[in-house]
């Protein structure tokens, strides 16, 4: 896959990497319900509830998403 068919999650605190999702091309349906992300680096913990791709894709910069 290219680099645009992937954006990466990232934590807004220290910018680690936390996981990259792969785009499939529906912007309305829920893409992301009731998944929990640990960050290693800062320790925060995220629950992500109703992200959907075209939210992803409409705040993303350059590909990257952060929460």
């Amino acid at each position: 896959m290219n680099k645009g068919n992937v954006i990466e999650i990232r934590c807004k605190k220290c910018n680690k990497l936390m996981m990259e999702y792969f785009v499939y091309g529906d912007d309305s349906a829920v893409a992301l319900q009731n998944i929990g992300i640990k960050c290693d680096r800062c320790k925060r913990v995220m629950i992500l509830k109703k992200y959907s791709e075209g939210m992803m894709k409409e705040h993303s910069e350059n590909g990257t998403f952060r929460i």
